[in-house]
C-alpha cells in the first residue's frame, strides 16, 4: 500500500482509469472488466493501474511511456531525495524518470535526462549503460554488480542493480536501475585496511625483533641496485651499533682483520649468484670487543632473473664459541689430569701388588686359589687384600680384608695391616685374640684407616677351621653342592672401638668342602641390594663346573662381579682334599 494513500477499490480504479484516458494523448477503445497491476515497481506498494492491452492502443509505445511516467510521479516524492541513484528507462532505453542523486552523478539536471537515451546521457564511464540491453532483451536481473569506473578523472566505485518491469504476459515494458556510490565507503575501508595492515606490520615487526633478540639472531638486506645496506634492530644491537651501516664497505670495516679477505670473497660469491651459503666471521665492536657471528644468506632476483639483492640472517655465536673453547681447554686439562691420575694409579697398583703376598704356600691336603682385581675407575686403588701363610706349628693362616678408601693411604694401611696379621699370628695365634690386638693397633695409629677383616687358622690334618670376623662379609661354604654362609657373629670393624672383642668360632671342613672368602667388591652392584649380590654368588658357587679351584675363582668373578667395577675385588678359596691326602 502506498504511504499516505488509501487502498483503492476496483470501482474507484475504473473511474481513475477513465480520467487518465481522457488526459492521455491517445484514446483507448475499451478496457477489460478485470483489473491488475502490470508494473512491478519496487517500493511502490499496491499501485493499481488499468490492464494494458498493447493491441488496443493506436500508439502503444507512447501510451506505455505515459503510463510509466504516471507511475513514477507517484514514487517521485520518495525517490527524489533517496541517497542512491534511481532511474526508469523504457524498452528503447530512454529515460522516463531519474532522481536527483543519479542526475548529479551525470552532472546534468533531471530535465536533461528525460526522453533521452542512456547512451546519449552517458559520459566516458557510466554505471547505468552496461547490461541494459541484456535486461531488455532477456528480462535478466543484475543484482549487486560492482563497477570500478573513472568519473571526471576520479576513480569511483558503484554497486548497481538492474531489473525489468514486466506486463502480465512477461513482456519487458521498462528497466529500473539503482546505483549506489560506494566510493567513500571503499576509501574509508581502504584506509582502515591500511591502518590495520600497518598495525599488523608493526606488531609482527616487534615480535620478530623480540624473537631475534631472544635467539641472538639479526637479519640484514643489501639492495645491489643502490648499494644500500639495512640491518635489523637486533643485528645492530649484536654489533653494538646505534644504527645500521649504510654500505657494504661500512660492514667490511667492522670485520676482524684476519677475516676480512674471507668476508669479501663470501660477498663476491653471493653477488655472482652463488646458492645460499653460510660463513662465520669475527666482528670488532666499537668498544673494541670481539664477537663471532655465523651468516646464512641467499640472493634475491628480479622478474628477469637478475640478482637484485641479498638477504640473510646472522646468529651471535660468541658465547657458544667461548663455551666450546673452554670445553676444549677443560678436555686438555682433564686429559693431563687423567694421565697424571693414571700414572699415580699405576704406582699405587704396583705398590699394592707389591704388598700382597708374591705367592701362596703349598700345603698337603689343601688346595688354595686367590685372585685380585683392581677397580676400573680412575679414583684410585682400594685397600682390599688377601693372605695365606704357614704358622710355626704347621697350621695355615688365611686372611681377607678391606681398608676403607681408594688412595695411597688405603694401600699403605693394607700393607701395614697385612704385616701386622703375620706378626700377631706368631704371638697370639687365636683368631679372636689376633683381631683384638689388630683393632687396638688401628685405633691408636692415626695414619691407619678403618678396616674390615676375616682371619682363620686351618689345621690340615683334622680339617678344623678356627676363625673370627671384624665387620667383613661372611665367607661361603660349599658342601656336597649346597652353599651356605659360614655362621658366626660379626665383630666391630677394626679401629672403631679400642675395647672391642672378637669371638673365635670353629668349623670342621669335610673332604671336598670349599671355603670361599671375598671382599664386597665381588657382590656390590649399583642397582642391586647387597643380599641379592650374595645370593647370586651362592648360586654361581653351587653350579657344577670344572674341579680346578683357580678356574672356579675366575668363573665366579666373571659371572658375579659388576660390569663396571667400582671397588677392588679379592677372593681366596680353600678346598679340603680327599681323606688321607694331608701330610
Amino acid at each position: 500500500m502506498t504511504a499516505g494513500r488509501p487502498h483503492r477499490s476496483p470501482r474507484s480504479c475504473r473511474r481513475a482509469g477513465r480520467r487518465a484516458r481522457r488526459r492521455s494523448p491517445t484514446r483507448v477503445a475499451g478496457s477489460p472488466d478485470g483489473w491488475s497491476c502490470p508494473l512491478g515497481l519496487p517500493g511502490a506498494g499496491d499501485l493499481w493501474f488499468p490492464q494494458v492491452v498493447a493491441a488496443e492502443y493506436s500508439d502503444p509505445t507512447g501510451a506505455t511511456r505515459w503510463l510509466l511516467r504516471q507511475a513514477t510521479r507517484l514514487l517521485a516524492p520518495v525517490l527524489d531525495r533517496a541517497p542512491v541513484g534511481f532511474a526508469v528507462l523504457d524498452a528503447g532505453l530512454r529515460y522516463l524518470y531519474v532522481n536527483r542523486a543519479l542526475a548529479d552523478l551525470h552532472g546534468l539536471p533531471v530535465a536533461g535526462h528525460l526522453g533521452r537515451t542512456a547512451a546519449q546521457v552517458a559520459g566516458q564511464a557510466d554505471p547505468v549503460v552496461p547490461g541494459l540491453p541484456e535486461v531488455v532483451a532477456t528480462g535478466a536481473v543484475h543484482r549487486d554488480v560492482e563497477l570500478d569506473l573513472v568519473v571526471s578523472g576520479r576513480p569511483r566505485h558503484f554497486l548497481v542493480n538492474r531489473f525489468p518491469l514486466l506486463d502480465e504476459r512477461g513482456a519487458v515494458l521498462a528497466v529500473s536501475v539503482v546505483v549506489q556510490d560506494l566510493t567513500e565507503a571503499h576509501r574509508l575501508a581502504a584506509l582502515e585496511h591500511e591502518r590495520a595492515a600497518r598495525r599488523l606490520r608493526s606488531e609482527w615487526t616487534g615480535r620478530l625483533e623480540q624473537a631475534q633478540q631472544l635467539g641472538g639472531v639479526g637479519s640484514w638486506d643489501v639492495d645491489l641496485r643502490t648499494g644500500e645496506v639495512s640491518w635489523s634492530a637486533n643485528m645492530c644491537r649484536i654489533a653494538g651499533l646505534p644504527g645500521s651501516p649504510r654500505t657494504v664497505d661500512d660492514v667490511l670495516a667492522l670485520m676482524h682483520p684476519e677475516d676480512l679477505d674471507r668476508a669479501r670473497a663470501y660477498y663476491d660469491d653471493l653477488v655472482a649468484g652463488a646458492p645460499a651459503a653460510g660463513a662465520e666471521f669475527r666482528l670488532v665492536r666499537p668498544d673494541g670487543g670481539q664477537l663471532v657471528v655465523s651468516s646464512t644468506a641467499e640472493v634475491v632476483t628480479d622478474a628477469s632473473g637478475v640478482v637484485a639483492g641479498l638477504r640473510g640472517v646472522c646468529v651471535d655465536r660468541t658465547a657458544q664459541r667461548q663455551v666450546e673453547q673452554e670445553a676444549r681447554e677443560a678436555r686438555v686439562r682433564a686429559e693431563l689430569a687423567g694421565a697424571e691420575l693414571l700414572a699415580e694409579q699405576q704406582v699405587v697398583l704396583r705398590l699394592q701388588r707389591a704388598l700382597l703376598p708374591p705367592r701362596i704356600p703349598r700345603v698337603g691336603g689343601v688346595e688354595l686359589a686367590v685372585a685380585y682385581q683392581p677397580s676400573d675407575r680412575a679414583a684410585g686403588v682400594g685397600g682390599d687384600f688377601y693372605d695365606a701363610f704357614l704358622l710355626p706349628d704347621g697350621r695355615l693362616g688365611i686372611a681377607v680384608g678391606d681398608v676403607v678408601g681408594h688412595d695411597v693411604e688405603a694401600a699403605v694401611t693394607m700393607g701395614r695391616v697385612r704385616n701386622a696379621i703375620r706378626a700377631y699370628a706368631v704371638e697370639a695365634p687365636g683368631p679372636g685374640r689376633l683381631l683384638g690386638a689388630l683393632n687396638r693397633l688401628v685405633h691408636r695409629d692415626p695414619d691407619l684407616a678403618l678396616t674390615t677383616a676375616f682371619y682363620g687358622v686351618y689345621t690340615p690334618g683334622t680339617g678344623e677351621l678356627a676363625h673370627a670376623n671384624a665387620g667383613h662379609p661372611h665367607p661361603l661354604l660349599r658342601r656336597e653342592g649346597v652353599v651356605s654362609e659360614l655362621a658366626h657373629r660379626h665383630g666391630l670393624m677394626l679401629g672403631v672401638e679400642p675395647t672391642a672383642r672378637y669371638a673365635t668360632r670353629r668349623v670342621t671342613l669335610r673332604p671336598d668342602d670349599v671355603l670361599l672368602c671375598f671382599t664386597d667388591g665381588l657382590v656390590e652392584h649399583r642397582d642391586l641390594d647387597l643380599d641379592r649380590g650374595v645370593e647370586a654368588l651362592r648360586d654361581a658357587l653351587a653350579a657344577p663346573g670344572p674341579r680346578d679351584l683357580d678356574h672356579l675363582v675366575r668363573r665366579l668373578i666373571a659371572e658375579v662381579a659388576p660390569h663396571e667395577g667400582r671397588d677392588d675385588i679379592c677372593v681366596l678359596a680353600l678346598r679340603r682334599g680327599p681323606a688321607g691326602s694331608a701330610g
